[in-house]
Formats: structure tokens, sequence, C-alpha cells
């Protein structure tokens, strides 16, 4: 006897169960590729893929098997598999005999998690991924796959599922802007199309996905496309970005000549600082040579890089090169100027509004329509204080990476490559080429005097090679631009000196203490300070770029006077070679977020979040089996419960058969004084329904008491396993018809 078909048309076909699973795993891999613009590596790519595959898998076979989707638990069990999964990919090495999770596995993922905060704040996209950026994207896509999921298999919302994947383009939209690529969005559109096909599976009206795959490519297209082939808008930093009345803005290169000549020794502003080195106090770093001008890299302003919010690390420093946590607290006096002023490598900034933000290479802190003007706040900075040694172990740069610090004008003059080859004959390496070239102007054929052009441009550099007399522009304008002939990435860092000191630790710093000075990198280290301008404001060369000079920063008690009458500094070629050393050697460590310990408080709370979960439905279930005994005793409610006990472990009672014949089957599971007890219950429930009274009274005590040797008696058929899941999660709760 066959079955008649039914009518066409009439109601769509079920989809398959594997298929939407697949449709989301495709979907799922194009939205991970679309994030491989923040990263210069591929291996996150794995972990995140094995994850996702694992909820999906998990996800499928609970709605594959008629048993499991009866429980109503693919959402627990997703959650479960992937909470093992995280342990498994993420901190494989917590593992037992290498396979079972040990007591500190979870604690070690909550540290990774914890690790891949701090990574975020510290590093500039695209970057290398760490253990905790893979961490964090392996359980956050596990999480952003189990919701799209549910969404496409169970809810049947492909759109919300689509615009939850969207969300996910936003992370490379606004970390890596710069790397995006067409392919990039095209991925994504892929992926966000998939979800929406997947609706349509299985279903034979084949204009429908036709007709909103085409809107909402078009929407794509036209919301997300188009502004990616609109050109950028690049705004310079030194620049204001809206008109504050009087704004005064500092150009923060040719205009220093002109504060050094008008003798204004106006107060710019004081600080007090525990470094020794008492470095500049750093505007921003000028690295774009036309031949001209020099002026800062264009980049774009980025509101949401909050300078409050915490600062990436120092470019290029690695966890070999020693360092010193410093802060310096900054009081403005006279000063309006759009960019802070703060030591170089600034890491965080407190007391300044949400509106002062960042640029990550460079780590300038410009304001977004804010200026100096009275602000008072604090600088938490990296001090990058290198050995000799370790620079002189820095080999060559890739010319194609950086090839913008690498650049020189066409018609730069000859002299500049010509006097660089000279100078730095015989070197080995490229710290020996900065220094000898640091030498050079320190040789005492150059002389230091304000009565210079101001300019630094190529003819400008060849006169100043030619006289041997400038000033801090002239110097750092020089040594940059022969520094970039041998291949020394270079730019010109731009502010003000270290300033006078006032008493232990404070300093004041005056308009005509204007300087500049040339930074060079070296692999392994990122940008070092050299100091080419003789007997002017900066005084001696920091220690590191010395020959020789010691490793090891010295510290003194005041600084020593310059030839300038208005502008002293510390001696920053000196620091106490014990207590900052000591500092900066633990400073070395890189700061691993993960070897400090995981935040016990936030373990607890999710641990205790996650249990209350895990027990919410044996909560409910309590619940509603006291709401149905509540007295006085209604048999309808017993009986709901009864098929509630049923359902919960694995035997639905069908509604074609009595409830009296049920109950004598259940009776069979029961000892024979509880067998009456469920007779009893049978009656009242006939009677209220076709009696129309109920004269068999239920008694509380007894009914309980039956129902808990039932319970053991379907528990005691089920097995241990489904009395257990019986317990944490039954059946009932997720539906009971």
């Amino acid at each position: 006897m066959t079955a008649a078909p039914a009518a066409a048309g009439t109601a769509p076909r079920t989809p398959p169960i594997l298929l939407p699973a697949l449709l989301v795993l495709l979907a799922m891999t194009l939205a991970a590729v679309s994030m491989t613009a923040v990263f210069t590596d591929t291996v996150w790519l794995v972990q995140v893929l094995a994850m996702t595959a694992v909820v999906l898998l998990t996800g499928a076979v609970f709605r594959a098997v008629p048993a499991l989707r009866a429980t109503g638990m693919t959402v627990i069990a997703q959650f479960v598999v992937a909470a093992l999964a995280a342990v498994y990919l993420c901190v494989p090495e917590t593992l037992t005999a290498g396979v079972v999770p040990s007591g500190s596995s979870f604690g070690h993922l909550f540290a990774q998690l914890a690790a891949g905060i701090d990574d975020i704040y510290s590093t500039t996209a695209p970057a290398q991924s760490t253990p905790g950026f893979r961490t964090i994207l392996t359980v956050g896509f596990g999480l952003i796959t189990m919701l799209i999921d549910g969404l496409v298999s169970d809810i049947r919302a492909p759109k919300v599922a689509g615009i939850l994947l969207l969300l996910v383009y936003i992370i490379p939209v606004l970390l890596a802007p710069r790397e995006l690529r067409w392919w990039h969005f095209a991925v994504i559109a892929a992926a966000f199309l998939l979800l929406m096909l997947s609706s349509y599976v299985g279903s034979v009206h084949l204009r429908s996905p036709a007709t909103a795959i085409t809107a909402g490519a078009l929407a794509l297209a036209l919301g997300v496309g188009l502004p990616v082939l609109l050109p950028d808008i690049a705004v310079r930093p030194d620049q204001p970005v809206n008109a504050q009345g009087d704004l005064t803005v500092i150009n923060p290169f040719l205009d220093l000549k002109q504060d050094l000549n008008t003798d204004d020794d106006s107060m710019a502003f004081t600080y007090t600082t525990d470094d020794p080195l008492a470095p500049p106090i750093r505007l921003t770093s000028v690295s774009d040579f036309d031949g001209t001008t020099w002026m800062p890299a264009e980049f774009d302003l980025d509101p949401f890089a909050v300078a409050v919010d915490g600062m990436p690390s120092a470019p290029g420093v690695s966890a070999d090169t020693r360092t010193a946590e410093r802060r310096t607290d900054i009081s403005i006096v006279d000063l309006d100027q759009q960019h802070l002023p703060a030591p170089y490598a600034p890491q965080s900034v407190d007391g300044v509004s949400r509106r002062w933000i960042y640029d990550a290479q460079t780590l300038t802190i410009v304001g977004n329509g804010e200026i100096t003007a009275g602000a008072q706040y604090g600088v938490d900075y990296l001090s990058v204080e290198p050995t000799a040694e370790a620079l002189r172990e820095a080999g060559p740069v890739s010319a194609t990476e950086f090839e913008d610090l690498l650049a020189l004008p066409q018609d730069t003059p000859q002299i500049i490559a010509d006097t660089a080859d000279q100078v730095t004959a015989g070197s080995e390496n490229e710290w020996e080429k900065a220094v000898a070239l640091q030498e050079y102007f320190h040789s005492g054929e150059f002389t230091y005097s304000t009565d210079a052009p101001e300019e630094a441009s190529g003819d400008v550099l060849a006169d100043f090679l030619e006289d041997k007399q400038g000033y801090c522009v002239q110097f750092s304008g020089a040594m940059t631009a022969m520094a970039r002939s041998l291949g020394i990435p270079a730019r010109i860092g731009v502010g003000f000196t270290g300033g006078t000191a006032t008493g232990e630790g404070a300093y004041e710093v005056r308009i005509n203490q204007a300087h500049a000075w040339p930074e060079l990198w070296f692999e392994g280290t990122g940008w070092v300070r050299f100091e080419p301008t003789p007997g002017g404001p900066a005084g001696t060369p920091p220690p590191w770029t010395e020959a020789g000079g010691s490793d090891e920063p010295e510290e003194t008690a005041s600084p020593e006077p310059t030839e300038e009458p208005t502008t002293e500094e510390p001696d920053s070629g000196t620091e106490d070679a014990g207590e900052p050393t000591a500092e900066a050697t633990e400073d070395t460590t890189g700061g691993d977020a993960a070897s400090s310990g995981p935040s016990w408080p936030l373990i607890v709370l999710l641990v205790a979040l996650a249990l209350v979960l895990l027990a919410l439905p044996a909560l409910l279930r309590l619940l509603a089996a006291g709401r149905r005994l509540r007295d006085p005793l209604d048999p309808e409610r017993v009986w709901e419960e009864i098929r509630a006990l049923a359902r919960d472990h694995g035997m639905p009672l069908s509604p074609a058969i009595t409830v009296r014949e049920h109950l004598e089957r259940l009776g069979e599971l029961v000892p024979g004084p509880e067998r009456e007890g469920l007779a009893e219950i049978g009656r009242a429930v006939d009677e209220s329904r076709y009696a129309g009274a109920v004269r068999t009274e239920l008694d509380g005590a007894r009914v309980r008491s039956t129902l808990g040797a039932l319970r053991e008696g379907l528990r005691k058929q089920a097995g241990a396993a489904a009395g257990v899941r019986a317990r944490l999660w039954p059946a009932s709760v997720f539906g009971l018809r």
C-alpha cells in the first residue's frame, strides 16, 4: 500500500539536514577569509575553520538523529563541544597525556583570551597572529557559528544571520582598511548570498531565490562596494579638524627656525618624570620628503583610535630589546598645539578627552577638534633603551617593505650620497654607519648656529654640507637623507628638547627649545633616536649612539648647560647603571599577559554563569513540577506531570492510547503499593473528563510518593545515562508535545 502523493505546490519539501550546515560552513569559511587582511600569516585560519566545522557537525548530528533531536539539546551540545574544542585547539599543552583536559585547561584558556585583548592594544594591523589573537578568533568564530547555525537551521531566519555575518567584516574594515582588497569584499558578499540561499534549499520555487539573491547583491554593491571604489580622503595631522576661534598650530617642522629666531622664551609646558634620560618631548615625526619640504606622512584620522583607551606598542620593538616603563606628567602653560606633547613611545594617556586620537604607525597623538591649551595630563610610555651590541647585530632591511622611508627625490644633490659613502667607509654594519654619520657632525668641523635658512630642502642641505654651519633642522635633515642613501630607513622626530631641570625629576620647556632629531630604524629595535646637532639645545647624544660610549644609561643629578643661554637640557648621555637597568631588564619580557595569570573574578563569574545556564533546564523542570502538584491537586495537571516524566526518560506517551492503558503499562515499572496510586490517578482523570466531577480525591503525599516511585522505575528502564539526562536536561522543558 503506497501513500498518495502530495498535491503539487501544497507544501515545500523538507530541506535536507546536512545541506544547510554545509552552506553555513562555506559561508563562515568565506567570512574567515575576509579577515586575512588583519594578519600577516594564516596559522589562525586553521584553528578557526576547525572550530567552525566541529560546531556545525555537532549541530547536524543532533538534528539528523531523531532521538537526539527530540532532546532539544542541540545548542547546549554545541556549546559543550565548542568549549572542549577550544581547549584542544588553543591550549593543547594543558591536556593530560595529550588527550584529557586538566584542571588548569580552562584557566589557561581564559589567560590566552586576556593576552589576546592586550595584543589588540599593543599591535597594529597587519600583524602576526599571536596565541592570544588565535584564541579570541577561535572562540569568537565558534560562538558566531552557533548563532548563525541556529538562525539558519532552527529559526529559519537567514536574513538576520546574514546581517550578523556582515558584522564580521567590520573587524578588517576598522583594523586594516589599507590592507583590504576587492576580493576581501567579494568573499564576504558571497558568504552573505549563500546564507540568503539557504532558506530556499529543497524548495521547488526557483524564481524566489533568484530575485532575493539579485536584490541582495545589488544592495551590497551599492551599500558597501561603491564606497570601496571611491578615492580615499587623506587628512594631514598638522591641519585643524575644525575651526576653534584663534587656534594656532605650530608647523611640526619648518616653523622651528622661526621659533628659535624670535627669542620667545615663554613657557610652553612643565613636566615631571621618573626617566633619568629626560628624552625629547615629541610632537610627531616627518618622513615625506619631496626635495623641497619635509612633512608628516599622510594618515587617516581614525576617531576610534582613542588615546585614553590605550595605544599600540612601539613598532619594531622585539621582546629582546631593552626597554623601561616610564611616566611623565605634563602641564601645558602657553602652547596652542594640535599635537599632544609626549615622550616616545606613549602607551597610555590620562587626563585628556576622548577626542585625542593617535596614528598607530608614528604614535603621534592629535586632537580631533582639540588643542593643548591648558591641558594637564599624564603619559605612560615605553622608553626604548637598546644596547649598542643589539644594534650592531641588526641586519639590513627589505627595500620593498621600507620603500617610503628610504625614498629620496631624483633631484637630491649627489653630495649627500657621496658624503655618506665617504664618512661610512669601512663600517661593517648598519649601526656603525649610523654612528659614523653622527660622529661626522660632532667632529668639530660643524658649528651650531641659528643664522641659517629655515628650510631643509635638498639644495639647502647641500649648502649645509659645504658650509658646515646650521641648526637642528639642517643637522637632522642631512643625517636623515644620508642614512636613506645608505639603505637605512630614517625619519625626523619633531618636538622639544627635554628642557631645563628645575628640581629632581622636574623640568620646564620653553618655546625656543623646539628641536628636531633623526630617528633611524633597526631590525628588532624599531625607531632609535640619534643626536647629530653639536653644541645645540639637545645636549650629548644617547649612549647607544656613541661608538666609544657605554651601553648602560647613566643618571646625572642635574643637566649640563649648553651654549644656548635659553636652552638647557640634562646630559642625556648618562644615567645610573643600577636601578634603571634592572627595570629595563624586567621589561624585556614583552609583558606577556598570559604569564600574569587570568583574572580570577572574571573566571569565577563566567564559570558561575555557565553552571547557571547548564542548570537552567533542571530548574525550570522543578518549577513546572511544583506548579502541577500544587494543592489542591488537579488530576489533569498530575497527568501532565506523568507525561513529562515519561518524555524526560525518552518514553513519550502516545495520545492514541487511553490514560488508563498508559497507567497500567507504567504500573509494571513500580512496586505493588504504588500501582494502586497510579490507578487512583487514572480514575480521577477519567472522572474529570467524562463524569463532570471528581469523586476520587487525590492525596498530595500519596501522589508525590507514587510519582517518585514512577521516576525511579523509568530511570531503571531507560538506563543510568538517560536518568542523568532526564535530571539535567529534561526533554519536557523543550516541548512536551
